[in-house]
Protein backbone atom coordinates (compact mmCIF):
# COMPACT_ATOMS: atom_id res chain seq x y z
CA UNK A 1 0.00 0.00 0.00
CA UNK A 2 1.22 3.50 -0.87
CA UNK A 3 1.96 5.25 2.44
CA UNK A 4 1.11 8.60 0.84
CA UNK A 5 -2.47 7.54 0.05
CA UNK A 6 -5.12 8.20 2.71
CA UNK A 7 -8.10 5.81 2.53
CA UNK A 8 -11.34 7.48 3.65
CA UNK A 9 -14.59 5.57 4.36
CA UNK A 10 -17.87 7.54 4.67
CA UNK A 11 -20.83 5.90 6.46
CA UNK A 12 -24.04 7.84 5.72
CA UNK A 13 -27.52 6.82 4.59
CA UNK A 14 -27.99 9.89 2.39
CA UNK A 15 -26.81 9.52 -1.21
CA UNK A 16 -26.51 13.30 -1.65
CA UNK A 17 -24.04 13.47 1.26
CA UNK A 18 -22.01 10.60 -0.18
CA UNK A 19 -21.86 12.23 -3.60
CA UNK A 20 -20.90 15.60 -2.13
CA UNK A 21 -18.07 14.05 -0.14
CA UNK A 22 -16.92 12.07 -3.17
CA UNK A 23 -16.63 15.28 -5.23
CA UNK A 24 -14.86 17.09 -2.40
CA UNK A 25 -12.21 14.37 -1.94
CA UNK A 26 -11.82 13.77 -5.68
CA UNK A 27 -10.11 17.15 -5.95
CA UNK A 28 -7.16 15.80 -3.93
CA UNK A 29 -5.20 12.87 -5.44
CA UNK A 30 -3.90 11.66 -2.07
CA UNK A 31 -7.36 10.49 -0.99
CA UNK A 32 -8.89 7.11 -1.86
CA UNK A 33 -12.63 7.25 -1.14
CA UNK A 34 -15.29 4.62 -0.45
CA UNK A 35 -18.77 4.92 1.05
CA UNK A 36 -21.32 2.70 2.77
CA UNK A 37 -24.96 3.82 2.61
CA UNK A 38 -26.27 0.90 4.69
CA UNK A 39 -25.16 1.50 8.31
CA UNK A 40 -25.82 -2.16 9.18
CA UNK A 41 -23.02 -3.12 6.80
CA UNK A 42 -20.60 -0.40 7.95
CA UNK A 43 -18.36 -2.60 10.12
CA UNK A 44 -17.98 -5.25 7.43
CA UNK A 45 -17.30 -2.58 4.79
CA UNK A 46 -14.64 -1.04 7.02
CA UNK A 47 -12.95 -4.40 7.58
CA UNK A 48 -12.87 -5.00 3.83
CA UNK A 49 -11.73 -1.48 2.82
CA UNK A 50 -9.18 -1.05 5.68
CA UNK A 51 -9.57 2.74 5.91
CA UNK A 52 -7.10 5.15 7.47
CA UNK A 53 -10.03 7.23 8.75
CA UNK A 54 -13.83 6.78 9.02
CA UNK A 55 -16.33 9.64 8.52
CA UNK A 56 -19.74 8.85 9.98
CA UNK A 57 -23.20 10.31 10.53
CA UNK A 58 -25.00 9.69 13.84
CA UNK A 59 -28.66 9.75 12.81
CA UNK A 60 -29.34 6.86 10.45
CA UNK A 61 -32.25 4.39 10.05
CA UNK A 62 -32.24 1.02 11.82
CA UNK A 63 -28.74 1.43 13.35
CA UNK A 64 -27.87 3.77 16.20
CA UNK A 65 -24.83 5.83 15.20
CA UNK A 66 -23.54 5.76 18.79
CA UNK A 67 -23.68 1.94 18.85
CA UNK A 68 -21.79 1.86 15.57
CA UNK A 69 -18.97 3.92 17.10
CA UNK A 70 -18.66 1.37 19.88
CA UNK A 71 -18.72 -1.49 17.35
CA UNK A 72 -15.64 -0.12 15.58
CA UNK A 73 -13.73 -0.05 18.83
CA UNK A 74 -14.58 -3.70 19.51
CA UNK A 75 -13.54 -4.94 16.04
CA UNK A 76 -10.03 -6.25 15.35
CA UNK A 77 -8.28 -4.09 12.78
CA UNK A 78 -10.60 -1.13 13.38
CA UNK A 79 -10.07 -0.43 17.07
CA UNK A 80 -7.45 2.25 16.46
CA UNK A 81 -8.84 3.70 13.21
CA UNK A 82 -9.76 7.36 13.87
CA UNK A 83 -13.49 8.14 13.50
CA UNK A 84 -14.67 11.67 12.66
CA UNK A 85 -18.37 12.25 13.32
CA UNK A 86 -20.19 14.40 10.71
CA UNK A 87 -23.52 15.48 12.19
CA UNK A 88 -25.98 18.36 12.04
CA UNK A 89 -26.56 18.05 15.80
CA UNK A 90 -24.58 20.61 17.77
CA UNK A 91 -25.78 19.89 21.33
CA UNK A 92 -23.00 19.49 23.87
CA UNK A 93 -24.54 16.31 25.27
CA UNK A 94 -24.54 14.70 21.82
CA UNK A 95 -20.90 15.54 21.26
CA UNK A 96 -19.97 14.26 24.72
CA UNK A 97 -21.68 10.93 24.11
CA UNK A 98 -20.02 10.58 20.70
CA UNK A 99 -16.59 11.02 22.23
CA UNK A 100 -17.46 8.64 25.07
CA UNK A 101 -18.48 5.94 22.56
CA UNK A 102 -15.17 6.22 20.66
CA UNK A 103 -15.26 9.20 18.28
CA UNK A 104 -11.95 11.00 17.74
CA UNK A 105 -13.39 14.21 16.31
CA UNK A 106 -16.77 15.91 15.70
CA UNK A 107 -17.66 18.18 12.81
CA UNK A 108 -20.95 19.73 11.69
CA UNK A 109 -21.61 18.51 8.17
CA UNK A 110 -20.93 19.47 5.50
CA UNK A 111 -17.63 20.90 6.80
CA UNK A 112 -15.41 23.28 4.93
CA UNK A 113 -13.06 21.31 2.64
CA UNK A 114 -9.87 22.88 4.01
CA UNK A 115 -10.87 22.10 7.59
CA UNK A 116 -11.93 18.55 6.75
CA UNK A 117 -8.69 17.79 4.90
CA UNK A 118 -6.65 19.17 7.81
CA UNK A 119 -8.59 17.15 10.40
CA UNK A 120 -8.23 13.95 8.37
CA UNK A 121 -4.47 14.43 7.95
CA UNK A 122 -3.92 15.18 11.66
CA UNK A 123 -5.70 12.02 12.78
CA UNK A 124 -4.12 9.80 10.12
CA UNK A 125 -0.59 11.08 10.86
CA UNK A 126 -1.13 10.55 14.59
CA UNK A 127 -2.31 6.97 14.01
CA UNK A 128 0.59 6.18 11.66
CA UNK A 129 3.09 7.61 14.14
CA UNK A 130 1.60 5.44 16.90
CA UNK A 131 1.78 2.37 14.65
CA UNK A 132 5.43 3.12 13.84
CA UNK A 133 6.25 3.46 17.53
CA UNK A 134 4.65 0.09 18.24
CA UNK A 135 6.63 -1.49 15.41
CA UNK A 136 9.84 0.05 16.75
CA UNK A 137 9.09 -1.34 20.21
CA UNK A 138 8.52 -4.81 18.74
CA UNK A 139 11.82 -4.60 16.88
CA UNK A 140 13.57 -3.59 20.10
CA UNK A 141 12.05 -6.54 21.93
CA UNK A 142 13.09 -8.93 19.15
CA UNK A 143 16.61 -7.53 19.21
CA UNK A 144 16.78 -7.97 22.98
CA UNK A 145 15.84 -11.64 22.60
CA UNK A 146 18.55 -12.08 19.98
CA UNK A 147 21.04 -10.31 22.23
CA UNK A 148 20.14 -12.69 25.07
CA UNK A 149 20.81 -15.63 22.74
CA UNK A 150 24.18 -14.21 21.75
CA UNK A 151 25.05 -13.59 25.41
CA UNK A 152 24.50 -17.30 26.00
CA UNK A 153 26.96 -17.99 23.19
CA UNK A 154 29.47 -15.69 24.87
CA UNK A 155 29.17 -17.66 28.09
CA UNK A 156 29.70 -20.90 26.14
CA UNK A 157 32.79 -19.43 24.51
CA UNK A 158 34.17 -18.40 27.88
CA UNK A 159 33.74 -21.93 29.21
CA UNK A 160 35.61 -23.28 26.19
CA UNK A 161 38.44 -20.83 26.83
CA UNK A 162 38.78 -22.03 30.42
CA UNK A 163 39.23 -25.64 29.25
CA UNK A 164 41.72 -24.85 26.50
CA UNK A 165 43.92 -22.27 28.24
CA UNK A 166 44.88 -24.06 31.46
CA UNK A 167 48.56 -23.63 30.58
CA UNK A 168 48.41 -19.90 31.08
CA UNK A 169 46.02 -18.93 33.88
CA UNK A 170 47.20 -15.33 34.05
CA UNK A 171 46.37 -14.68 30.40
CA UNK A 172 43.13 -16.60 30.70
CA UNK A 173 42.06 -14.43 33.64
CA UNK A 174 42.73 -11.30 31.56
CA UNK A 175 40.75 -12.63 28.60
CA UNK A 176 37.86 -13.78 30.80
CA UNK A 177 37.71 -10.35 32.41
CA UNK A 178 37.64 -8.78 28.96
CA UNK A 179 34.79 -11.09 27.96
CA UNK A 180 32.75 -9.88 30.90
CA UNK A 181 33.56 -6.27 30.06
CA UNK A 182 32.59 -6.68 26.41
CA UNK A 183 29.09 -7.78 27.37
CA UNK A 184 28.22 -4.30 28.54
CA UNK A 185 29.20 -2.52 25.33
CA UNK A 186 26.38 -1.25 23.12
CA UNK A 187 28.35 0.92 20.72
CA UNK A 188 30.13 -0.82 17.86
CA UNK A 189 32.90 1.78 17.46
CA UNK A 190 33.91 1.83 21.13
CA UNK A 191 33.78 -1.95 21.31
CA UNK A 192 36.22 -2.40 18.42
CA UNK A 193 38.62 0.10 19.97
CA UNK A 194 38.56 -1.87 23.23
CA UNK A 195 39.00 -5.22 21.44
CA UNK A 196 42.05 -3.93 19.58
CA UNK A 197 43.60 -2.49 22.73
CA UNK A 198 43.15 -5.68 24.74
CA UNK A 199 44.38 -7.88 21.88
CA UNK A 200 47.57 -5.81 21.69
CA UNK A 201 48.05 -6.09 25.45
CA UNK A 202 47.78 -9.88 25.28
CA UNK A 203 50.95 -10.15 23.18
CA UNK A 204 52.56 -6.75 23.84
CA UNK A 205 52.00 -5.60 20.24
CA UNK A 206 52.94 -1.96 19.61
CA UNK A 207 50.50 -1.51 16.73
CA UNK A 208 47.34 -3.04 15.38
CA UNK A 209 44.18 -2.58 13.32
CA UNK A 210 40.74 -4.09 12.96
CA UNK A 211 39.20 -4.40 9.50
CA UNK A 212 35.52 -5.06 9.01
CA UNK A 213 33.96 -6.38 5.81
CA UNK A 214 31.57 -3.93 4.14
CA UNK A 215 30.34 -5.33 0.84
CA UNK A 216 33.28 -5.43 -1.57
CA UNK A 217 35.55 -3.38 0.70
CA UNK A 218 37.54 -3.73 3.89
CA UNK A 219 36.82 -0.80 6.18
CA UNK A 220 39.45 0.08 8.77
CA UNK A 221 38.15 2.60 11.31
CA UNK A 222 40.29 1.35 14.19
CA UNK A 223 44.06 1.75 14.00
CA UNK A 224 46.40 2.01 16.97
CA UNK A 225 50.14 2.64 17.17
CA UNK A 226 51.62 3.67 20.50
CA UNK A 227 54.87 4.99 19.06
CA UNK A 228 53.34 7.11 16.29
CA UNK A 229 50.54 8.44 18.50
CA UNK A 230 53.02 9.39 21.25
CA UNK A 231 54.63 11.90 18.89
CA UNK A 232 51.25 13.42 17.96
CA UNK A 233 50.85 12.01 14.46
CA UNK A 234 47.07 11.53 14.30
CA UNK A 235 47.13 10.82 10.55
CA UNK A 236 48.17 7.27 11.31
CA UNK A 237 44.89 6.56 13.10
CA UNK A 238 42.56 8.02 10.43
CA UNK A 239 40.12 5.59 8.86
CA UNK A 240 40.82 3.94 5.54
CA UNK A 241 39.03 1.74 3.02
CA UNK A 242 40.45 -0.67 0.49
CA UNK A 243 39.00 -3.18 -2.01
CA UNK A 244 38.41 -6.67 -0.63
CA UNK A 245 40.90 -8.71 -2.67
CA UNK A 246 43.62 -11.34 -2.38
CA UNK A 247 46.32 -8.77 -3.13
CA UNK A 248 46.63 -7.56 0.47
CA UNK A 249 47.37 -9.48 3.66
CA UNK A 250 44.12 -8.39 5.30
CA UNK A 251 42.11 -9.20 2.16
CA UNK A 252 43.63 -12.68 1.92
CA UNK A 253 42.77 -13.40 5.56
CA UNK A 254 39.22 -12.09 5.09
CA UNK A 255 38.57 -14.09 1.91
CA UNK A 256 40.32 -17.35 2.79
CA UNK A 257 39.99 -17.47 6.56
CA UNK A 258 43.65 -18.45 6.97
CA UNK A 259 45.93 -16.98 9.64
CA UNK A 260 48.98 -15.15 8.31
CA UNK A 261 51.97 -14.82 10.63
CA UNK A 262 55.28 -13.51 9.30
CA UNK A 263 58.48 -12.12 10.80
CA UNK A 264 58.77 -9.29 8.26
CA UNK A 265 55.68 -7.70 6.69
CA UNK A 266 57.85 -6.33 3.86
CA UNK A 267 59.04 -9.84 2.88
CA UNK A 268 55.88 -11.95 2.58
CA UNK A 269 56.68 -15.54 1.42
CA UNK A 270 55.87 -15.97 -2.30
CA UNK A 271 53.49 -18.87 -1.65
CA UNK A 272 51.10 -16.51 0.17
CA UNK A 273 50.80 -14.44 -3.04
CA UNK A 274 49.89 -11.19 -1.25
CA UNK A 275 51.65 -8.10 0.05
CA UNK A 276 51.52 -5.72 2.98
CA UNK A 277 50.36 -2.17 2.20
CA UNK A 278 53.29 0.01 3.26
CA UNK A 279 51.66 3.36 2.43
CA UNK A 280 50.73 4.26 5.97
CA UNK A 281 54.17 3.27 7.26
CA UNK A 282 55.87 5.49 4.68
CA UNK A 283 53.62 8.44 5.54
CA UNK A 284 54.38 8.18 9.26
CA UNK A 285 58.00 7.00 9.21
CA UNK A 286 57.13 3.73 10.92
CA UNK A 287 58.40 0.23 10.09
CA UNK A 288 56.06 -2.72 10.47
CA UNK A 289 58.05 -5.93 10.97
CA UNK A 290 56.43 -8.94 12.69
CA UNK A 291 52.81 -9.29 11.61
CA UNK A 292 49.95 -11.48 12.84
CA UNK A 293 46.60 -11.38 10.98
CA UNK A 294 43.62 -13.48 12.07
CA UNK A 295 40.04 -13.74 10.80
CA UNK A 296 37.19 -12.68 13.09
CA UNK A 297 34.92 -15.63 12.44
CA UNK A 298 31.47 -16.32 13.91
CA UNK A 299 30.43 -19.74 15.20
CA UNK A 300 28.63 -20.50 11.92
CA UNK A 301 31.82 -19.81 9.94
CA UNK A 302 31.03 -16.33 8.67
CA UNK A 303 34.04 -14.01 8.63
CA UNK A 304 33.17 -10.55 9.94
CA UNK A 305 36.61 -8.97 9.65
CA UNK A 306 40.33 -9.21 10.39
CA UNK A 307 42.35 -8.55 13.53
CA UNK A 308 45.89 -7.52 12.64
CA UNK A 309 48.70 -6.97 15.17
CA UNK A 310 52.28 -5.81 14.61
CA UNK A 311 55.65 -5.54 16.34
CA UNK A 312 55.52 -7.36 19.70
CA UNK A 313 57.78 -5.53 22.12
CA UNK A 314 58.02 -2.50 19.82
CA UNK A 315 59.47 -1.50 16.46
CA UNK A 316 63.08 -1.76 17.58
CA UNK A 317 62.76 -5.02 19.52
CA UNK A 318 62.80 -7.21 16.41
CA UNK A 319 60.70 -9.90 18.09
CA UNK A 320 58.40 -12.33 16.30
CA UNK A 321 54.95 -13.56 17.31
CA UNK A 322 55.07 -17.01 18.92
CA UNK A 323 52.80 -20.05 18.65
CA UNK A 324 51.51 -19.17 22.10
CA UNK A 325 50.73 -15.60 20.98
CA UNK A 326 48.77 -16.94 18.03
CA UNK A 327 46.88 -19.45 20.16
CA UNK A 328 45.92 -16.84 22.72
CA UNK A 329 44.82 -14.29 20.09
CA UNK A 330 42.80 -16.99 18.25
CA UNK A 331 40.88 -17.66 21.47
CA UNK A 332 40.51 -13.94 22.02
CA UNK A 333 39.24 -13.44 18.46
CA UNK A 334 36.60 -16.13 19.00
CA UNK A 335 35.34 -14.39 22.12
CA UNK A 336 35.56 -10.94 20.55
CA UNK A 337 33.68 -11.96 17.40
CA UNK A 338 30.63 -13.12 19.37
CA UNK A 339 30.65 -9.84 21.25
CA UNK A 340 31.01 -7.94 17.97
CA UNK A 341 28.05 -9.84 16.56
CA UNK A 342 25.91 -8.89 19.57
CA UNK A 343 26.96 -5.27 19.50
CA UNK A 344 26.63 -5.04 15.71
CA UNK A 345 23.02 -6.16 16.12
CA UNK A 346 22.39 -3.32 18.55
CA UNK A 347 24.15 -0.94 16.14
CA UNK A 348 22.00 -2.16 13.25
CA UNK A 349 18.89 -1.58 15.33
CA UNK A 350 20.06 1.89 16.27
CA UNK A 351 20.84 2.74 12.64
CA UNK A 352 17.41 1.47 11.53
CA UNK A 353 15.78 3.75 14.08
CA UNK A 354 17.92 6.64 12.83
CA UNK A 355 17.01 5.82 9.23
CA UNK A 356 13.35 5.85 10.26
CA UNK A 357 13.82 9.33 11.72
CA UNK A 358 15.76 10.44 8.62
CA UNK A 359 12.77 9.57 6.42
CA UNK A 360 10.77 12.13 8.40
CA UNK A 361 13.53 14.71 8.98
CA UNK A 362 16.32 14.83 6.34
CA UNK A 363 18.67 16.58 8.80
CA UNK A 364 18.78 13.42 10.97
CA UNK A 365 21.36 11.65 8.79
CA UNK A 366 23.63 8.80 9.80
CA UNK A 367 26.74 11.00 9.59
CA UNK A 368 25.04 13.75 11.63
CA UNK A 369 24.26 11.43 14.53
CA UNK A 370 27.72 9.83 14.31
CA UNK A 371 29.30 13.28 14.63
CA UNK A 372 27.02 14.24 17.54
CA UNK A 373 27.94 10.96 19.24
CA UNK A 374 31.64 11.58 18.62
CA UNK A 375 31.53 15.16 19.93
CA UNK A 376 29.56 13.98 22.97
CA UNK A 377 32.14 11.36 23.94
CA UNK A 378 34.96 13.91 23.55
CA UNK A 379 33.13 16.30 25.90
CA UNK A 380 32.31 13.56 28.42
CA UNK A 381 35.88 12.20 28.46
CA UNK A 382 37.30 15.63 29.30
CA UNK A 383 34.56 16.31 31.87
CA UNK A 384 35.10 12.91 33.53
CA UNK A 385 38.84 13.46 33.84
CA UNK A 386 38.23 16.86 35.41
CA UNK A 387 35.90 15.32 37.96
CA UNK A 388 38.03 12.28 38.82
CA UNK A 389 35.72 9.65 37.34
CA UNK A 390 37.39 6.22 37.35
CA UNK A 391 38.52 4.70 34.05
CA UNK A 392 36.02 1.85 34.43
CA UNK A 393 33.04 4.16 34.97
CA UNK A 394 34.25 6.59 32.32
CA UNK A 395 34.49 3.88 29.69
CA UNK A 396 31.09 2.44 30.61
CA UNK A 397 29.45 5.87 30.46
CA UNK A 398 31.12 6.74 27.15
CA UNK A 399 29.59 3.66 25.58
CA UNK A 400 26.10 4.37 26.90
CA UNK A 401 26.33 8.07 26.01
CA UNK A 402 27.52 7.45 22.46
CA UNK A 403 24.56 5.19 21.64
CA UNK A 404 22.07 7.49 23.37
CA UNK A 405 23.48 10.51 21.51
CA UNK A 406 22.86 8.80 18.18
CA UNK A 407 19.19 8.38 19.14
CA UNK A 408 18.64 11.84 20.61
CA UNK A 409 16.07 12.95 18.00
CA UNK A 410 14.41 9.62 17.15
CA UNK A 411 11.14 10.97 18.60
CA UNK A 412 10.72 13.09 15.47
CA UNK A 413 9.01 10.08 13.89
CA UNK A 414 5.90 11.25 15.74
CA UNK A 415 5.90 14.83 14.39
CA UNK A 416 3.89 15.72 11.25
CA UNK A 417 5.84 16.49 8.06
CA UNK A 418 4.16 19.89 7.81
CA UNK A 419 6.07 20.94 10.94
CA UNK A 420 9.30 18.95 10.49
CA UNK A 421 9.85 20.18 6.94
CA UNK A 422 8.54 23.71 7.24
CA UNK A 423 11.17 25.94 5.59
CA UNK A 424 10.51 29.00 7.76
CA UNK A 425 10.28 29.70 11.46
CA UNK A 426 7.71 27.72 13.45
CA UNK A 427 4.87 29.66 15.05
CA UNK A 428 4.04 29.15 18.75
CA UNK A 429 1.54 26.36 18.13
CA UNK A 430 3.90 24.54 15.77
CA UNK A 431 6.80 24.94 18.17
CA UNK A 432 4.70 23.51 21.01
CA UNK A 433 3.88 20.56 18.76
CA UNK A 434 7.55 20.12 17.84
CA UNK A 435 8.44 19.88 21.54
CA UNK A 436 6.53 16.62 21.70
CA UNK A 437 9.35 14.78 19.95
CA UNK A 438 11.36 14.83 23.19
CA UNK A 439 8.72 12.88 25.11
CA UNK A 440 7.90 10.65 22.13
CA UNK A 441 11.59 9.70 21.87
CA UNK A 442 11.92 9.07 25.60
CA UNK A 443 8.87 6.82 25.63
CA UNK A 444 10.35 4.63 22.87
CA UNK A 445 12.78 3.33 25.50
CA UNK A 446 10.21 2.89 28.28
CA UNK A 447 10.22 -0.60 29.74
CA UNK A 448 13.40 -1.72 27.91
CA UNK A 449 16.21 -3.47 29.80
CA UNK A 450 19.42 -2.85 27.83
CA UNK A 451 22.29 -0.97 29.40
CA UNK A 452 21.80 2.29 27.55
CA UNK A 453 18.00 2.68 27.92
CA UNK A 454 18.09 4.94 31.00
CA UNK A 455 20.61 7.24 29.34
CA UNK A 456 18.73 7.14 26.02
CA UNK A 457 15.49 8.18 27.75
CA UNK A 458 17.29 10.96 29.63
CA UNK A 459 19.00 12.34 26.51
CA UNK A 460 15.93 12.11 24.27
CA UNK A 461 13.80 13.88 26.88
CA UNK A 462 16.10 16.71 27.93
CA UNK A 463 18.59 17.49 25.14
CA UNK A 464 16.67 20.70 24.31
CA UNK A 465 16.91 22.12 27.82
CA UNK A 466 18.87 25.36 28.25
CA UNK A 467 21.18 26.32 31.10
CA UNK A 468 19.13 29.48 31.78
CA UNK A 469 15.86 27.52 32.06
CA UNK A 470 14.27 28.63 28.78
CA UNK A 471 14.45 25.23 27.09
CA UNK A 472 11.99 22.33 27.10
CA UNK A 473 10.23 20.09 28.07
CA UNK A 474 11.05 20.74 31.73
CA UNK A 475 10.36 18.52 34.76
CA UNK A 476 8.48 15.72 33.01
CA UNK A 477 9.19 12.07 33.75
CA UNK A 478 9.14 9.92 30.58
CA UNK A 479 6.92 7.38 32.37
CA UNK A 480 4.41 9.97 33.59
CA UNK A 481 0.81 9.46 32.52
CA UNK A 482 0.58 12.72 30.60
CA UNK A 483 -1.02 13.71 27.36
CA UNK A 484 1.53 15.04 24.90
CA UNK A 485 -0.46 18.28 24.84
CA UNK A 486 0.50 18.80 28.50
CA UNK A 487 4.12 19.52 27.56
CA UNK A 488 4.85 23.16 28.47
CA UNK A 489 6.50 25.64 26.17
CA UNK A 490 9.70 27.34 27.39
CA UNK A 491 9.39 26.08 30.97
CA UNK A 492 12.49 23.99 31.12
CA UNK A 493 14.92 22.68 33.69
CA UNK A 494 17.67 25.07 34.75
CA UNK A 495 21.41 24.72 35.38
CA UNK A 496 22.40 21.58 37.24
CA UNK A 497 18.82 20.33 37.16
CA UNK A 498 19.48 19.29 33.55
CA UNK A 499 21.05 15.80 33.39
CA UNK A 500 24.73 15.89 32.44
CA UNK A 501 24.39 13.65 29.40
CA UNK A 502 21.50 15.77 28.05
CA UNK A 503 23.60 18.94 28.50
CA UNK A 504 26.47 17.31 26.61
CA UNK A 505 24.36 16.08 23.69
CA UNK A 506 22.53 19.41 23.48
CA UNK A 507 25.84 21.25 23.02
CA UNK A 508 27.19 18.67 20.56
CA UNK A 509 23.97 18.80 18.52
CA UNK A 510 24.06 22.60 18.19
CA UNK A 511 27.77 22.55 17.30
CA UNK A 512 27.11 20.12 14.46
CA UNK A 513 24.01 21.96 13.24
CA UNK A 514 26.02 25.19 12.96
CA UNK A 515 29.12 23.54 11.48
CA UNK A 516 27.44 21.66 8.65
CA UNK A 517 25.36 22.67 5.68
CA UNK A 518 21.61 22.11 5.79
CA UNK A 519 18.93 22.58 3.15
CA UNK A 520 18.14 25.99 4.61
CA UNK A 521 21.70 27.22 5.42
CA UNK A 522 25.35 26.94 4.48
CA UNK A 523 27.89 25.63 6.96
CA UNK A 524 29.37 28.27 9.24
CA UNK A 525 33.14 28.76 9.54
CA UNK A 526 34.59 27.33 12.72
CA UNK A 527 35.45 30.70 14.25
CA UNK A 528 31.85 31.89 13.93
CA UNK A 529 30.52 28.64 15.45
CA UNK A 530 32.86 28.95 18.41
CA UNK A 531 31.97 32.62 18.84
CA UNK A 532 28.25 31.83 19.07
CA UNK A 533 28.86 28.98 21.52
CA UNK A 534 31.09 31.20 23.63
CA UNK A 535 28.38 33.90 23.69
CA UNK A 536 25.78 31.34 24.80
CA UNK A 537 27.87 30.13 27.75
CA UNK A 538 25.61 30.45 30.78
CA UNK A 539 22.62 31.09 28.52
CA UNK A 540 21.98 28.11 26.28
CA UNK A 541 24.93 26.01 27.43
CA UNK A 542 26.62 24.78 30.60
CA UNK A 543 29.64 27.14 31.04
CA UNK A 544 31.95 24.30 32.06
CA UNK A 545 31.09 22.28 28.96
CA UNK A 546 31.67 25.33 26.75
CA UNK A 547 35.10 25.73 28.35
CA UNK A 548 35.84 22.05 27.69
CA UNK A 549 34.70 22.32 24.06
CA UNK A 550 37.02 25.27 23.44
CA UNK A 551 39.89 23.17 24.84
CA UNK A 552 39.01 20.19 22.61
CA UNK A 553 38.56 21.90 19.24
CA UNK A 554 41.25 19.74 17.61
CA UNK A 555 39.44 16.55 18.68
CA UNK A 556 36.17 17.96 17.32
CA UNK A 557 37.91 18.51 13.98
CA UNK A 558 39.04 14.88 13.96
CA UNK A 559 35.47 13.69 14.59
CA UNK A 560 34.19 15.90 11.75
CA UNK A 561 36.87 14.54 9.40
CA UNK A 562 35.96 10.98 10.35
CA UNK A 563 32.26 11.40 9.53
CA UNK A 564 32.01 13.90 6.65
CA UNK A 565 28.65 14.47 5.00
Amino acid sequence: MNANVIKVLLVDDQAIVIEGMRRMLASRPEFEFDAEQDPAAAVESARRFEPDVILQDLVMPEVDGFDLLRAYRRTAGLADVPVIVLSSREEGATKAEAFERGADDYLVKMPDAVELFARIRIHVERRRANLEQRRARRRLEEANRDIARLNEQIETEKESLELEAQRDRARLAAITTLGADLNRYQDFELLLDRILLEARKCCDAEAGAIFTIAGEHLECNHIQNEKVESRGDHFFTHRMSRPLSLESVAGTVALTGRVIRVEDAYSIPPELDCSYDTGRDLASGYRTKALLSLPLRTRDGKIRGVLQLANPGGEEAGLAFTDEDQQIIEHFAGLATVAIERTAMTRALVMRMIAMAEVRDPTETGTHVQRVAGYSTVLYDAWARRHGVSDVDREKNRDRLRTAAMLHDVGKVGIPDAILKKPGRLDDAEFAHMQRHALIGARLFRGMRTDFDDVAREVALHHHERWDGTGYPGPIAPDAELELSDIPTRKGLKGGEIPLFARIVGLADVYDALSTARAYKASWPEERVLEVIREESGGHFDPELVEILLECVEEFREVHARYPG
